[in-house]
């Protein structure tokens, strides 16, 4: 399983920039070690519709997908996850730009004008949960 995660806004005070070096350059699937920035890598959140607000007893997870966190512990107020079974089909949903984005892998981050998306592979999240 492959996912896909667009940051779809950043929390007040957060320095888009700075996170998208870090994400590109030394991102892991627990807090950052960039100072002043308490970041979680991947929490899940259930997609809602366009326009709709998340409801309210949403439960907020690591990269993991097992460990519950308090959104208020994370940088990024809206997640929205996308899952494909093999990076082939990521990159088959996807333009032949973004496709070349993908295909680079777990460490690079696609630079959207209105949000941010990085890719998360299963192996990834297993070394995360410690499995």
């Amino acid at each position: 399983m492959v996912k896909l995660v667009l940051l779809k806004r950043a929390k007040e005070g957060v320095d888009r920039s700075e996170l998208i070096e870090y994400l590109t350059t030394i991102h892991g699937p627990h807090n950052s070690q960039l100072p002043g920035v308490n970041y979680t890598l991947s929490v899940q959140v259930d997609p809602t519709e366009e326009g709709e607000a998340i409801p309210e007893g949403t439960t907020y997870y690591d990269a993991s997908e097992t460990i519950p966190v308090e959104p208020e512990e994370t940088q990024y107020d809206t997640l929205e996850i996308h899952e494909f079974d093999t990076m082939e089909k990521l990159i088959e949903a996807h333009s032949t730009e973004h496709a070349q984005e993908a295909e680079k892998g777990l460490h690079d981050v696609i630079d959207f004008e209105d949000e941010i998306a990085f890719v998360v592979r299963d192996q990834e999240l297993s070394v995360a949960a410690g499995n």
